[in-house]
Parts: structure tokens; sequence; C-alpha cells
């Protein structure tokens, strides 16, 4: 009796490494996508205090301000994150995790604030 080989269904270290970098480019462009909103987002305020009074803008700016260093600095963890090395990606992934929802949170505090 002739016995048939079944394929291998064990991944193997070229599908994983395949997996991890299709991962890490979804991740990638989430925050991008992210990062992407919150320039639009920023644009409209700004738009939006050049119609306000003098003492509203002066404060509203600085408001923004600190949204748009958010923003920057949001932006740099993506950068590392994009650049990080895989033995490195996993901790930059945490703290870059941390840094956008820091960031997210001052957007919608803001925007509490101002609607």
């Amino acid at each position: 009796m002739t016995s048939i080989q079944q394929p291998s269904t064990t991944p193997t270290s070229a599908d994983q490494s395949h997996v991890d970098d299709q991962l890490r480019q979804a991740v990638l462009a989430k925050k991008e996508a992210q990062l992407q909103e919150w320039s639009a987002q920023i644009e409209k305020l700004q738009a939006t205090v050049k119609q306000v009074g003098a003492d509203v803008r002066s404060e509203t700016e600085k408001k923004i301000d600190a949204l748009i260093a958010a923003r920057y600095q949001a932006g740099s963890r993506l950068e590392e994150l994009r650049t990080a090395p895989r033995e490195t990606w996993e901790d930059l992934l945490r703290q870059s995790d941390t840094t956008f929802q820091t960031v997210a949170d001052q957007f919608h505090s803001f925007v509490r604030q101002h609607t």
C-alpha cells in the first residue's frame, strides 16, 4: 500500500515574515491616515479661528499650536516605527500607540471645549 504525502500546513519562516510585513504595512498605513486626518482637522480649526474675536482667537491659537506640536510628535513616532528594525518594532509600536492615543485625547478634549 502506497502512502500519500499530505502537504505541510505548518507555516514556514518565509510565510511568517510575509505576514509580519503585511501587518507592519497595515499598521503604518493606519497611523499615516490618522496623521492626515489630524492635519485636515487642524486646517479646519485654523480657518475657523480666523472668524472669531481677538481674545478667543489668541487662546484658541495656542491650543491649536499644541495640537500641531502633538501631531508632529506622532509623526516622529511614525517615522521611527517606519524605519525600525524587526527587533525593536514591537516596542516602538507600543510607544507610538501611546503617543497616538495622547494626541487623539487632545483632539477630543479640544472638540469638547469648542463645540
